[in-house]
């Protein structure tokens, strides 16, 4: 996912759009597109899929390890979409594995951070409770 932050960037300015145009139309704050783009902010899963609407790409596209390679022949006698990645079919099945694993460590680590907090409540509550 590493390449992830510059994708959204080549995306956005092959588009010829400011970061505060897709913020508005992401429905966040300028500041908070700019953290994801810069990779200060984690992109979720749920922001990964609002991301490939917006720019009419598949999801995997921004878990990609390949850059995009901006195709700027739109005409009658081009390959398909502005957007193509070097091996665009292969790996789909691989980006899946990678997302739900991803979503499961997400997943695990939150429920461990939630378990150490009601064990310092419930710490807490018996101390109170003396």
């Amino acid at each position: 996912m590493q390449n992830v932050q510059k994708i959204m960037r080549i995306l956005r300015e092959s588009k010829d759009f400011s970061q505060e145009y897709v913020a508005n139309k992401l429905d966040i704050h300028q500041r908070t597109y700019s953290n994801l783009e810069s990779g200060k902010t984690k992109l979720t899963i749920d922001r990964i899929k609002q991301l490939a609407e917006f720019y009419q790409v598949e999801p995997e596209y921004f878990l990609s390890e390949e850059l995009p390679v901006i195709n700027y022949n739109t005409g009658p006698n081009s390959h398909g979409g502005v957007f193509e990645t070097y091996n665009n079919d292969s790996g789909k099945l691989e980006f899946m594995r990678e997302l739900y694993e991803k979503l499961l460590r997400d997943k695990n680590e939150r429920i461990l951070q939630l378990e150490d907090q009601i064990k310092t409540l419930t710490s807490l509550l018996e101390k109170i409770s003396k």
